[in-house]
């Protein structure tokens, strides 16, 4: 077998699927400026400007006239790794000190910051079909990605260095009002994805253990379009109450794309080159519960309970098109809940203030979480406002401070499993982690 099966426990090729987006897994909840500003409390009974679309597309019944919603996200994500004792394991190391049983540290910094802001824009818009009680809408979003940098002499350089995620989302919706309290909604999601991954593979054979002027590199990169839908129901059983639910689809991405080997000196030099590869990335579904109640003629005050199927994302299997067999890592990502409440005030005619608090659980399992995902559980809290310039023209501004409670990260890669080495070659990372994330949103709506 050789090279060929040059590389077991692939994680750092499996894990470019689950990207280091610091909270939430890598999912992007911030789909609207007024959402944010009450940390997303109610998004899915809200139905107040045209990004219902993405929460909840029977919302867009309560909708008057042609309703459009832009919005732009400024996620800065911020992180940190501390070395706890990683380590390498090598024949090159045992060589230059038998007596390290082939043990050596890794060396390197810790990584930088590897967060970068991130600009996410969505765009909205619905329209009534006159006289049916049917309502009409587009809606594209970015629902899931990421963007992060380590340095490349990292002492974790064997498990992450680059990590790209990008996915735009398109949503053509359909809502129907069955009557004065019901109405109901659907839409489709077509969906398209880019990955792309460059991470270091370790020399086995220096003596004394891998270095960073001795490694080579990997560079992954897939794309795909895939399918997906959603539904909604909006109930308002009184006035001033109104129930939506909502249920958006798991989808999965059949990546096709290539991988690049490049630097790898002596024996491993025969790996050099782009060989083709495919994978499967599976997206949860999400369920959406919540509440918006008008307290007052000024005060209304929103809840909301949202599901997410991670678990669907327990592993990724790489196939290498020159047969080198299938490459798998297991990511054992947990379903999670996040509730959160907010609140609208109605200051003046054209102020209304919001604020909101959010708790999120992280998807990431001790023993699986991995560089990419640093991630903890995550608490938000939020505040904006909305500035109605005319019947027609609002804008809305909000800023959302997500707290993460620090994790731990241990996890071992191997390589080289078919080359004849005396002993494995391994990377064990062991690390702590300190996030931090702040959000920034500006949202324009208009009604023609």
């Amino acid at each position: 077998m050789g090279l060929r099966h040059w590389v077991t426990g692939i994680g750092f090729l499996g894990a470019v699927w689950s990207p280091c987006a610091f909270a939430g897994g890598f999912y992007i909840q911030e789909q609207n400026a007024a959402g944010v500003g009450r940390a997303q409390a109610g998004d899915v009974a809200a139905a107040d400007d045209a990004s219902t679309i993405y929460f909840n597309p029977a919302g867009m019944t309560e909708l008057h006239g042609i309703a459009l919603t832009l919005g732009a996200d400024v996620v800065i994500p911020g992180a940190s790794l501390t070395d706890k004792g990683s380590r390498n394991t090598s024949t090159g190391a045992f060589i230059g000190n038998p007596a390290s049983g082939g043990v050596s540290t890794p060396g390197g910094s810790n990584g930088g910051d590897p967060g970068s802001a991130v600009p996410i824009p969505d765009f909205f818009i619905s329209a009534p079909l006159a006289n049916t009680g049917l309502s009409i809408g587009l809606g594209m979003s970015a629902p899931f990605g990421l963007k992060s940098r380590y340095t490349s002499n990292s002492f974790a350089r064997y498990d992450s260095i680059d990590n790209l995620l990008e996915t735009a989302d398109f949503a053509p919706s359909l809502a129907w009002k069955v009557n004065d309290w019901l109405s109901i909604g659907a839409g489709l999601d077509e969906q398209y994805a880019l990955v792309k991954l460059t991470t270091a593979l370790p020399n086995p054979l220096v003596p004394g253990g891998p270095t960073v002027a001795t490694d080579g590199n990997l560079a992954l990169h897939g794309h795909d379009w895939a399918t997906g839908f959603n539904v909604g129901i909006l109930l308002k059983p009184m006035d001033g109450t109104k129930i939506g639910i909502s249920y958006r689809s798991a989808i999965t991405h059949n990546f096709n794309g290539r991988v690049t080997f490049a630097g790898l000196a002596g024996p491993l030099a025969a790996r050099n080159g782009t060989v083709g590869a495919a994978a499967a990335l599976n997206l949860p579904d999400i369920v959406a519960v919540g509440i918006s109640q008008q307290v007052t003629s000024k005060l209304t005050l929103l809840g909301e309970v949202d599901y997410t199927g991670w678990s669907k994302f327990s592993q990724i299997a790489i196939h290498l098109a020159d047969g080198s067999g299938t490459l798998v890592t297991p990511e054992n990502y947990r379903d999670t809940w996040s509730p959160s409440i907010g609140g609208e005030y109605q200051l003046t005619d054209t102020l209304k203030l919001r604020a909101g608090v959010k708790y999120d659980e992280t998807p990431t399992v001790d023993g699986s979480r991995d560089t990419r995902v640093p991630d903890g559980n995550r608490v938000w809290v939020a505040g904006g406002l909305g500035w109605a310039f005319s019947d027609q023209l609002s804008f809305d501004a909000s800023y959302a401070h997500i707290f993460v409670t620090s994790s731990s990260i241990n996890v071992t890669r191997s390589f080289y499993a078919g080359a004849p080495f005396p002993v494995p070659t391994t990377s064990n990372i062991v690390a702590s982690s300190a996030v931090k994330i702040n959000i920034f949103t500006l949202g324009l709506n208009y009604l023609f």
